[in-house]
């Protein structure tokens, strides 16, 4: 297998060669940092001037500048005439506030749903199974418009939901009660665990008397706390906190999304565990539960703090969702001031320096938390592992008739679950119709997705193009599933089929040979974008995560930072606010005339690319250097070599997870409907929007949801298929 030339170029510039003098070793580093800063200048200089040609004066002044729009909601008070800066910051407080709320929950609702998925009951570990799948395969963004959607349905304020006293639950949002002075107790209680901590350290027993005595003289020196009872005065509520409908939909669904994920890498982390260590437990007479708690779970949580660590900083990253359902946090209040000032660069470089500071400062107290966890070794890593028994049991269980009751129970459950969701889904449901035969049915409006089945697949094309838009979709699909379904096939086969269907694909775009009139990105929409967005930015994204892999491991160390800076820059921003950034920028640097499809694709691209580059570089770095040395010693050019031995053992130990990549590539295409490209997102959007089919939101957002979990479930077969493959070679 041989490179193209653009790859042979690539690795030739960045493999060491032979050091002739000082001069030589340092030019190439030289050239690299000046033909960046050089790029860099000239970017920048344009889009100065852009500005000052539009009559926009740049800077970052305008911080200073009364913003004129109000927070609706935060623990800050901000009005409008208080300053941008002010604004951002409460933005910022919201961000953070979403982010305490929601990491906690996830992870024991994760951790839960990690321990049912290894428990002996069949029925428990299927149930666990059944809720993480559709949660894992779905967009983020998606899921956020169900629960928006199904809080909305909550009962009016006078009839609303009191789960728990002085709790209140209705279509307002929650109202909880409020505790107002408890900051100066929370820093005295920090205080008073520090003192404890040293006093352990360095006496031994008085820790205790040491956190009990700073309690107490908490208690006595700093003023009483009050709580605030909510309570209905008229037609609203009064006291406590009352968090709005957009605030728990964002939570509940950050809290759901990622405790599906945190419960996999606890099921990862458990399996990991050595069995040596829980038999030496058992060996000391611990029962199961301690040895759950004393031997299992340290080790455990050292194994998944790292990935763990990831979790959390998606969550942060994915916060910023909450500019499509209404919630003012940092992302929507900068993209505010970015569309009242004109300042795109600016906004967006604060956007940039914010979350890459959260990252860093989340990522770094999590690394130096791991760092201390793992300051004693990795202890017993030889032998079997948990994952390796599966007649383990975590929890302590017991067969017999209490897991004989346990099972009848969740059987019990699960059907009754099951027949009322057969009753609302097929029984009850209504097929065909206007909204009015969907107004007294006690199921499902299907009828709401069949009668805007057009919309959905074509958005707003016209008619005439709609034709050439199932053809080519029809193509691009039958293109996807031969990729994935066809393993036994040969290679050079398969390659001319695929050929080919892209060739229909195009053709019926460009209306070539046919005659037709070509249909251009401005004109595509519904699921027609979803697919070309997802293929094109995947293929586009391989060959410039190779390059900037191969960057990263270069010798040259001017263009390792570089590649090192893009990359890392990249994933620790959120996808989102790249998404603004293209639509906002790249007009400015383009000197406008780019359609929205193509700064989309750009983003997405980019995004994916430095993702997939990171899947590569872990690749690259499994194979043994003898292998280059080899083939370098049988006479082969760098690029040869890298293209015949390298690559194909890379492109193996890479699959599985460059696959998982893939299916969050094809997840993250909902996004761009908050840019305003017409995907079939953003046509179950426009569906729902309109006053006739919105009480049957779910309906068309549940028939979006199966096409993505269509996809992702593809895709993940696939890379188990492909993981297998890998382990037998």
């Amino acid at each position: 297998m041989h490179l193209p030339p653009f790859f042979s170029i690539m690795v030739a510039t960045t493999l060491p060669y032979p050091s002739t003098g000082r001069w030589r070793r340092w030019l190439p580093a030289l050239a690299w940092t000046l033909a960046l800063g050089g790029m860099a200048a000239v970017l920048l200089w344009h889009i100065e001037s852009v500005q000052t040609a539009r009559g926009i004066q740049g800077g970052f002044g305008f911080l200073f500048q009364p913003a004129g729009f109000r927070i609706s909601e935060s623990l800050l008070d901000i009005t409008p005439e208080d300053p941008y800066w002010m604004s951002i910051a409460a933005g910022l407080v919201n961000t953070l506030t979403v982010a305490a709320v929601a990491i906690p929950l996830a992870t024991l609702l994760g951790l839960g749903l990690g321990l049912l998925r290894m428990s002996r009951n069949p029925w428990a570990a299927r149930c666990a199974a059944a809720i993480i799948a559709p949660l894992r395969n779905t967009p983020v963004l998606l899921q956020l418009f169900v629960w928006y959607g199904l809080l909305l349905r909550l009962p009016d304020l006078r009839q609303a939901w009191s789960p728990l006293p002085h709790l209140l639950l209705s279509n307002r949002g929650l109202a909880l009660p409020a505790v107002h002075g408890w900051l100066p107790y929370a820093a005295a209680a920090a205080i008073a665990l520090a003192l404890g901590g040293f006093a352990r350290r360095r006496w031994g027993n008085p820790a205790p008397y040491a956190v009990l005595a700073g309690a107490l003289l908490a208690w006595m020196l700093l003023p009483p706390m009050r709580i605030d009872m909510p309570v209905r005065r008229g037609l609203g509520l009064q006291g406590g906190w009352q968090p709005s409908i957009e605030f728990a939909a964002l939570t509940i669904g950050l809290v759901v999304f990622h405790a599906a994920y945190i419960a996999d890498i606890a099921r990862a982390a458990v399996r990991a565990v050595p069995v040596g260590l829980v038999e030496a437990g058992q060996a000391l007479g611990l029962k199961p539960r301690s040895v759950l708690r004393l031997v299992i779970a340290p080790y455990a949580a050292r194994v998944a703090l790292p990935p763990y660590a990831n979790q959390c900083l998606a969550l942060v990253k994915n916060s910023t969702l909450a500019i499509a359902i209404g919630y003012q946090e940092l992302m929507a209040v900068i993209n505010t001031a970015i569309t009242q000032t004109g300042l795109a660069l600016e906004g967006i470089t604060l956007a940039v320096a914010v979350y890459l500071g959260l990252a860093l400062t989340l990522g770094g107290g999590l690394s130096a938390w791991n760092a201390r966890n793992t300051r004693h070794g990795p202890g017993d890593t030889h032998g079997a592992r948990l994952g390796e028994r599966p007649t383990w049991n975590p929890a302590g269980e017991r067969r017999g008739w209490r897991g004989r009751l346990v099972s009848a129970a969740l059987a019990a459950a699960v059907g009754l679950i099951l027949w009322r969701l057969l009753e609302w889904a097929l029984l009850g449901a209504v097929w065909r119709g206007d909204p009015a035969a969907c107004a007294g049915a006690a199921g499902a409006c299907w009828a709401a997705v069949g009668e805007n089945l057009p919309l959905l697949f074509f958005g707003a094309m016209a008619q005439a193009d709609r034709a050439p838009a199932l053809a080519a979709s029809a193509a691009l699909l039958a293109g996807v599933a031969l990729a994935l379904t066809a393993p036994r096939m040969r290679a050079a086969v398969r390659a001319a089929l695929l050929a080919v269907l892209l060739g229909a694909a195009i053709s019926a775009l460009s209306g070539w040979p046919w005659g037709g009139a070509a249909i251009g990105p401005q004109r595509w929409g519904g699921l027609l974008v979803t697919l070309i967005l997802a293929i094109s930015a995947l293929l586009a994204a391989v060959p410039l995560a190779f390059a900037l892999a191969l960057l990263r491991r270069s010798h040259n160390r001017a263009a390792s930072l570089a590649a090192a800076g893009l990359i890392e820059a990249v994933r620790g921003v959120p996808l989102v606010t790249q998404l603004l950034f293209a639509s906002f920028v790249l007009p400015m640097l383009l000197g406008g005339g780019v359609s929205k499809f193509a700064m989309a694709l750009a983003a997405l691209t980019l995004h994916t690319a430095c993702l997939l580059a990171e899947v590569l570089r872990g690749a690259l770095q499994a194979i043994p250097p003898g292998q280059m040395m080899a083939a370098r010693a049988l006479g082969m050019p760098a690029a040869m070599a890298y293209g015949s031995v390298i690559w194909p053992q890379a492109r193996r130990i890479a699959a599985p997870a460059a696959l998982g990549v893939f299916v969050g590539a094809v997840k993250d295409t909902s996004l761009v409907s908050i840019i305003g490209v017409f995907d079939v997102l953003g046509a179950a959007k426009a569906v729902v929007a309109g006053t006739d089919w919105r009480p049957y939101h779910v309906e068309v957002y549940l028939a979006v949801a199966a096409l993505y979990f269509a996809a992702s479930l593809a895709l993940s077969r696939a890379a188990r298929a492909m993981e297998g493959k890998t382990g037998r070679a």
